[in-house]
């Protein structure tokens, strides 16, 4: 990735065969993984989410970090609520949907507290993406099992800080800040 004037490309994906849907599952699983370490808060805004198969831990290389999850794969949720339990904060925009529901209510079981999970409903919602203080993902997909597995879809990886804090404010602005309890 080339850097011009301190300005980062984004880096596309296009999810349209199984090679390029497995890279950007990898990819989500490591910008994830990568905040075990560091928590951050997370803006987390697709119409729909669905629990999906996201890690690879058969050969049980991600049993050191989580040594809860068994050998096979590590779900979307297994994921989000070890992010949650290590610091991070998740506010979570979605419609009224009852598959997406399920999610939220698994979360929110494991994690009651309206300061680390906090989940707002929109009706007329079709902005799709993941923003935290170092990336934004951004694009066609919602985070569910076909939009990760079966759809054909365009996903931009953005790390410019500047698109990053833009879209940080037009998030709050929008959906409302983090609520401290």
């Amino acid at each position: 990735m080339t850097q011009v004037n301190n300005i980062i490309p984004p880096r596309q994906f296009w999810l349209t065969n199984e090679n390029s849907r497995n890279q950007f599952r990898q990819i989500l699983g490591s910008q994830l993984l990568s905040m075990l370490f560091s928590p951050r808060d997370i803006w987390w805004v697709s119409p729909w989410i669905t629990d999906f198969d996201l890690l690879d831990n058969r050969a049980g290389h991600w049993s050191s970090i989580e040594p809860r999850w068994s050998l096979g794969y590590v779900r979307l949720s297994e994921l989000a609520i070890r992010l949650m339990e290590s610091g991070s904060r998740i506010r979570m925009v979605t419609i009224d949907d009852d598959r997406t529901q399920k999610f939220v209510e698994r979360l929110r079981l494991e994690i009651p507290s309206t300061k680390t999970f906090q989940h707002t409903i929109k009706e007329e919602l079709h902005i799709k993406g993941m923003l935290t203080k170092d990336f934004w993902l951004k694009g066609s997909m919602n985070f569910t099992y076909r939009g990760t597995n079966k759809n054909d879809e365009q996903i931009d990886l953005i790390a410019s800080p500047g698109d990053i804090v833009q879209a940080r404010m037009e998030f709050e602005r929008v959906y409302g800040d983090f609520i401290d309890e």
